[in-house]
């Protein structure tokens, strides 16, 4: 057993165990320059080896009971998307339907697309279902799944997934279609791929972190409010 008994038991390992192996991961991209992998990718499987290969020595309770006190953090976090949306209120005025227009037609976009897309492929129905949200932040997401039929731990792990994609590929794929509006790559990155997605702008753009904080919340609360509406539509059509 690598750890004392004394340390597995308490709060602090949880906490330490997730910085110190995020610090690691990021210092192993820098260090090979591996820019393509955010380092969170590289630290949950770590994180769930030691766990493995530990147990029963360490439990994922005695690890979650530290590494939820960084899981309250989101909220906070979360909250202070405010202050981009404070600094680009004026330019977030002007757009608003811009803004509003271009996450309703994502929102539909990316439910028929996936609908479609689980019909070609022959996915069962719960499995399509789980799908649909998995563009929302993850509250949100898990609590449509359940609403429409879906599998709410299979959309989070959709959910998650889709951040680490977007965090990963959405700049590059956006500049490699040409785009160079901030507000644009802000609000797509924002509507597709939730918070995780989002936390890339934070070193690319003030005003790209604000717009895709708005479309954060308006997807969820466009596809709380369509996707009940164009499932049946859907079925019917397919």
């Amino acid at each position: 057993m690598f750890f004392p008994e004394a340390l597995l038991n308490s709060p602090m390992f949880g906490i330490g165990l997730t910085i110190i192996v995020y610090v690691f991961c990021e210092l192993i991209v820098n260090r090979f320059e591996l820019n393509i992998i955010p380092p969170f990718v590289l630290a949950c499987p770590i994180i769930m080896g030691i766990i493995y290969f530990q147990s029963p020595h360490i439990t994922y309770e005695q690890y979650a009971a530290g590494a939820n006190f960084i899981n309250f953090l989101l909220g906070p976090a979360t909250v202070a998307l405010a202050l981009p949306l404070y600094r680009n209120r004026q330019t977030l005025k002007n757009n608003l339907a811009v803004i509003v227009s271009g996450v309703v037609v994502a929102t539909v976009i990316g439910i028929v697309s996936i609908f479609v897309c689980g019909k070609l492929f022959g996915a069962s129905e719960q499995v399509l279902l789980s799908l649909i949200p998995k563009s929302v932040t993850t509250p949100i997401a898990m609590d449509i799944s359940s609403v429409i039929g879906g599998i709410p731990s299979l959309t989070a792990a959709c959910v998650i997934f889709t951040g680490m994609f977007g965090s990963t590929f959405n700049h590059k794929i956006l500049s490699w279609l040409g785009f160079k509006n901030d507000i644009a790559i802000g609000l797509a990155i924002g509507a597709s791929s939730h918070g995780l997605g989002t936390s890339a702008c934070v070193n690319k753009s003030a005003l790209q972190l604000a717009i895709g904080g708005v479309a954060i919340g308006l997807t969820g609360i466009a596809t709380s409010i369509l996707a009940p509406l164009l499932l049946p539509l859907l079925t019917n059509l397919f």
